[in-house]
Order: C-alpha cells, then structure tokens, then sequence
C-alpha cells in the first residue's frame, strides 16, 4: 500500500510524543547525578550509573522494535507501546526524587531507562511506517525539532529558574510562597520531576489520539505469523542476525552514528564539570564550582534552542541535496564547535561552542534514520530501528569505560574529551563518503550491499 502525503500539522502531531520523552532524558542528564551525590555515591559510582542507560537501551529496544512489529490492536502497531512506556516513565519520574536511598535511586533510573525507551523505539519506526519516502527527512527533522524544545523547556522551566525567580522577585514573600507549596513539592527538584512526568503523558496521549495507523493489508495472515512468532524470544536472536547480515551501507551508516555518540557522550559525561574547573577556576564543593555546573545547564540550553532551531532548515535542506551530504557538513560543523570548547576560557566561548553542535545535534537526531528508512524492508523498520539503535548504545558503553583513563592518561583535563569528540565527528563525516543514497528526486532503490 501507497503512503499517503502527510500534511505538516500531521507530521507535528507524530512528533508531539519525543517532546516529552526529551524532556524526561532531559530532567535525567542534568539531575540524576545531584540525586546521586546527595544519597552519598562517590565519583565512580556515578560513572558506573551512566551505564544504565545504553545498556538498558541494547536489551530493550530490540524486543520492543520486534514485539511491535508483530503488534496490531485497537490501538495500531505502535502506539500501544507508547502508551505502556509512557505510564512506567511517568511513575518512575515521581518517585524517583523521593528515593530514601542510593540503590533505590539507581534502581528507579533502570526502570525509568527501559520505559522511556518502550515508548522511544516505535516512535522512529512509526516515521517510516506512515510517511512517503520524500517526506521522511522532514518527518524526522519535526522529531529533532520536538527534542530540542523538550530539552530547553526542561532547562528552561525545571524548578531551579522557576523558584530562583520567584525568591528574587518576591523576597521574603517568595520563600513564604515555597513553603507554602512545600508539601507538594518539597524542592525544586520535586516540582521538576513532578511535571516532567505530566509533560511526558500528556505529550504521549497527544500523538495517541492525533496520529491514526494503518492496518497490514492482509490483517488476517499477519495475526496467524505473529501468534507463531515469540517477539521476545526471537528479538535477541534476529536482531544479532540482522546486525551480522546487515546491509553494506547500513554497516556503513553505523560506524557513522556510533563516532557520533561516542563524541556526544564525551560531552555529557565531561562538559559540565570541563566548564565548572576549566572556564570558572573553581575547585569542587566551592560556590564557584557550583556556578560553573549552572552555567553549563545555560550552555546545554543553548545546544537544545540551536537543535529546534536547526532542524526545520536541515529538513528543508535535505529536500535539495543528498542527506548524508548535508549530515556530514553539520557533523563538520559540531566537530568545529568541539575545538572552541576545547580552547574556551570564558563563559560565552563555551556556551558558542556548545550553541554550534546544537546543528550537529539536531543532525544526528533525524537525518541518519532518514538514510536507513530507504535501506531497510519497510515491514521490518522496527527490528532494523533496533538494531541500529545498538549502534547508540554500544559507543557510550565503550565511552563510559574508556574516556575516564583516557583523560587521565592526558594529564587530567576534561578538555581533552573535547579533542577526543572532535575527532570522533571528523571521522563520522568522513565515513559518510562511503554511505550511498540517491540523489532528492531520483527513484530510491533498495540497497543490498
């Protein structure tokens, strides 16, 4: 069957649902390791924590990907997972600032991780399942586009500018307006987590109720294979075969996306505390050190409002020249901006260079499952999706085992992660030169190499 020609309020409304899922990796990345510190967890246990993340997105998103491909209810294909995903995240989110304790804690971020990740994994397949060929660009850019607004309004509005604001606007009446809300919301930390878990279901309901799926054409024989099929059992099993007998180019497509995450998680594991010994001289357990980390959450703002800012231009962009070869410029660009961050010696040099990956950022997010939607058998997007996805996991794993020593090796300055990602997205624009994919209007072909 024909895709029919998506308007862009349907697109926006397919994309609605990453909003809120950002917003929740978002209230992670800048306060699970605050969380962390207060139960008491030394500096390498929170390195280990990071882990969570990747690995739990190796295990789940395959056996998601598979199980909705055999999926179809009252609900569609896709959107029953982001519902189930998205209740377990939202319940995670509330008691997670709640945790009495560091395991408890560390416990919470696992769930947390596979349930954002239920609900995360569809979404890329639910692109490619609804939208024309020639729309695909565009669709991903408006889930880039959903991500970076997720992010800044999470930077943005998580209670620690909300409340700051309140006390300096009001004095001794904003301190008595937070004592009065303090039953709820003990923190500002609560409220963030508190609204962050509305954000994320109210974002999910919306691309429920606004997004309409198609049924398989012979709805019959696919209910009969997929009761043969066991999606759990067999989702390990097909999705290494798929990795070991993939394509060429989605092979190709993979180094690519995993030099581009191991140079993203450099910069969430190092920029902050790079930015707090390196940009503001402070030592840790000192305000200084502490104004550092606050200016690198502005930083991160300003990477997030450059990536929704960027991303209807790379959508329009690629609708005139091959993605990989606009992808490249742009991961061209963030490895430039990694250099400024590497010499940055001031607050606004190192919020520039942030600002300019922003374009890199806003890249990685759309345009590499653009290129693989017209690589892949479109009735296996979501195994192949999976799979790619390891292709994120796994560089960070390697990143949260190696960067450490690494830095060490070079005399302990966290800005040589910045090197260390410079690098990484060179090298990934170099290797999209071997990545082929027809020029925007000529006939897409399937690629078997």
């Amino acid at each position: 069957m024909s895709q029919p020609k998506l308007s862009l309020w349907q697109l926006f409304n397919m994309a609605v649902g990453f909003l809120g899922i950002q917003f929740a990796w978002s209230i992670q990345m800048g306060q699970m390791s605050g969380i962390y510190e207060r139960l008491g967890a030394t500096t390498e246990q929170i390195s280990w924590f990071w882990i969570a993340g990747p690995i739990t997105g190796m295990l789940v998103q395959p056996i998601v990907g598979n199980m909705s491909d055999h999926t179809w209810n009252r609900l569609g294909r896709r959107r029953p997972f982001f519902l189930v995903g998205a209740i377990l995240a939202s319940c995670a989110l509330i008691v997670m600032p709640n945790s009495p304790s560091l395991w408890v804690a560390a416990s919470l971020l696992w769930i947390l991780d596979a349930s954002i990740n239920i609900s995360m994994e569809p979404f890329r397949a639910l692109v490619a399942d609804l939208a024309p060929k020639e729309q695909r660009g565009t669709a991903y850019s408006f889930q880039s586009f959903a991500i970076g607004v997720g992010s800044v309004l999470s930077f943005g509005i998580g209670g620690i500018v909300l409340f700051k604001w309140i006390v300096e606007t009001y004095g001794d009446k904003g301190t008595a307006l937070l004592d009065f809300i303090h039953p709820v919301c003990p923190s500002s930390l609560h409220a963030l987590f508190y609204i962050g878990a509305l954000v994320l279901i109210c974002c999910i309901l919306w691309t429920i109720f606004t997004t309409k799926e198609y049924p398989p054409e012979d709805l019959a024989a696919f209910r009969v294979k997929s009761k043969k099929d066991n999606p759990v059992l067999k989702s390990f099993i097909e999705t290494w075969r798929i990795i070991l007998a993939m394509p060429q180019n989605m092979k190709r497509l993979c180094v690519v996306h995993a030099l581009s995450w191991f140079a993203l998680f450099c910069m969430f594991i190092f920029f902050s505390p790079m930015v707090a010994s390196n940009v503001f001289k402070a030592d840790p357990n000192t305000p200084f050190y502490d104004e550092g980390i606050a200016w690198a959450s502005l930083c991160y703002l300003a990477l997030n409002v450059v990536c929704f800012l960027a991303s209807p231009i790379i959508g329009y962009l690629t609708q005139h020249f091959r993605k990989k070869t606009v992808h490249a410029v742009n991961l061209i660009i963030g490895a430039a901006g990694y250099l400024t961050l590497f010499y940055a010696e001031s607050p606004v040099m190192a919020m520039a260079g942030m600002a300019v990956i922003g374009v890199s950022w806003a890249s990685i997010l759309s345009l590499p499952y653009a290129i693989l939607s017209g690589t892949v058998p479109r009735e296996r997007y979501g195994i192949f999706m999976g799979a790619f996805n390891i292709f994120i996991c796994l560089p960070q794993i390697i990143c949260s085992l190696v960067a450490g020593p690494l830095v060490s090796f070079l005399g302990g300055d966290k800005s040589n992660a910045m090197i260390m990602a410079c690098i990484a997205f060179a090298l990934a624009a170099l290797f999209l030169k071997w990545v082929k994919e027809p020029k925007p209007g000529e006939q897409d072909a399937a690629h078997s190499q």
